[in-house]
């Protein structure tokens, strides 16, 4: 692979308009994904703990910008590397991979259903179970889809069909350069099933970017960027995947463990060893305030890590433009171990604390309720009066004889994967006649 196609900053879905040269098409993407809906929408989304009462704890829209700003900077020095050392980036300044970097992190949850990754398990589990007698008219693939439910696939369905131009036209109509970054898992489903024989430890195979209905689409940016082939429908990750990745790796690990030490899941003592671990050095500090000291050590953290991974990422340069490197950069840096000690202790103390366990359980029972309402009623030729409210709230129209059951079980997700954690449950209440919304009218025009 090649950095000037790498880059390229073709627009998906609008391949016929001329291509700037000033490179400031990688801001306009950020823009686009900064004010659309379903980001904004992440504002009410889990990032760990689920709806937390406390307004301090990091939401998926929160987490998305600290990401992108951590990706921004990763992006940013890499490339002022990579031209120290003469390496062609087709005229592109540095600033055009922190771009492109931001631009990724920023959206690369937008996707995600309610109720953060237990969300995800609660649609696949039902697709597994209770659903699974829906998929009879659906193909291997299109079936390992849905039992394999993925917020990274849902996430390239958002920007490149669901949103702005509309399917046909390329979605937000994205570059093919930060549609590549994203992709941290550059295969179909049917690839994370078969376990990719010879590459089952390789990091971009531990789970799939696209859908089979958008097939097509990934297929167009894959080769419009020159990602090396694997094997049918796999590629290789773009070399900014890594980025990426990385940036989410460093936000989660520290935010999370900090989350956990706002709602008194984790010691301050604890906390502050392990950012004090992160960094390598203890520092002098002369502030009393407990808070205050954690974001200091926060930052220094956050900061050496950044270093860190940059300097991994020059180091592995050749394995990034060969396909081959199989670990994430977080692997590759003297903090790793301490970024497992990190993981361990946010597992233990955090993520299977019995508060969390018990409002993600909920979260298994509203989606699966829903699905339950919505599934078969998108699937019905001659839908009945329950189901065709059901259509209507979904914004949907009966089905059609060439209306495959995949695509409109795909519209099901769609509807689903754009809920927020309080309007699910809000909606899964109202129609158990838990609570019921009343009617409340509407304000006089003018």
């Amino acid at each position: 692979m090649d950095w000037p196609k790498l880059l390229n900053n073709t627009r998906l879905g609008a391949e016929h308009q001329p291509t700037a040269h000033d490179r400031r098409g990688y801001e306009r993407d950020y823009d686009r994904v900064l004010f659309s809906l379903p980001f904004r929408r992440l504002l009410d989304k889990t990032q760990v703990f689920p709806m937390p009462a406390n307004d301090h704890i990091h939401n998926r829209l929160i987490h998305s910008v600290e990401v992108a700003s951590v990706g921004r900077t990763l992006g940013t020095w890499a490339g002022e590397k990579l031209i120290e050392q003469g390496v062609d980036l087709g005229g592109a300044p540095p600033s055009a991979l922190g771009d492109i970097v931001a631009s990724a992190c920023l959206m690369h949850d937008i996707g995600n259903p309610p109720f953060g990754h237990a969300g995800e398990d609660a649609i696949a589990s039902w697709f597994r179970g209770a659903g699974r007698e829906h998929l009879d008219e659906l193909n291997d693939a299109e079936r390992m889809d849905l039992q394999q439910f993925e917020g990274n696939a849902q996430s390239f369905r958002v920007v490149t069909r669901l949103e702005m131009y509309g399917e046909h036209r390329g979605g937000m109509q994205l570059t093919l350069a930060t549609l590549g970054a994203v992709a941290k898992y550059p295969q179909a489903s049917v690839h994370r099933k078969k376990g990719h024989a010879g590459h089952k430890k390789h990091v971009a195979r531990k789970k799939f970017s696209y859908f089979q209905a958008d097939r097509a689409a990934f297929a167009h940016v894959a080769e419009g960027l020159g990602l090396a082939a694997v094997e049918e429908q796999a590629w290789a990750r773009h070399p900014l995947t890594y980025l990426v990745e990385a940036a989410d790796d460093i936000c989660y690990s520290i935010l999370d463990l900090e989350d956990g030490y706002t709602l008194g899941f984790v010691g301050a003592e604890q906390l502050s060893a392990l950012l004090i671990k992160a960094h390598g050095r203890q520092p002098q500090m002369s502030l009393s305030d407990p808070r205050e000291r954690i974001a200091y050590l926060r930052a220094r953290a956050i900061n050496k890590l950044v270093e860190q991974l940059v300097t991994a990422f020059i180091q592995h340069h050749d394995a990034l433009l060969d396909g081959t490197l199989a670990e994430p950069l977080a692997g590759l840096i003297p903090a790793r171990a301490t970024l497992d000690e990190i993981s361990e202790v946010s597992r233990r103390l955090c993520y299977e604390a019995p508060e969390v366990l018990r409002v993600e359980l909920a979260g298994y029972e509203v989606l699966g309720g829903l699905l339950e309402v919505f599934a078969p009623a998108a699937l019905a030729f001659e839908p009945d009066g329950r189901q065709k409210r059901a259509l209507k709230l979904m914004r949907l129209q009966r089905r059609a004889a060439e209306d495959s059951a995949y695509s409109r079980l795909l519209r099901v997700t769609d509807y689903l994967s754009g809920m927020t954690d309080g309007y699910a449950l809000r909606l899964y209440k109202e129609l158990r006649g838990i609570e019921l919304p009343g009617v409340q009218g509407r304000a006089p025009a003018g």
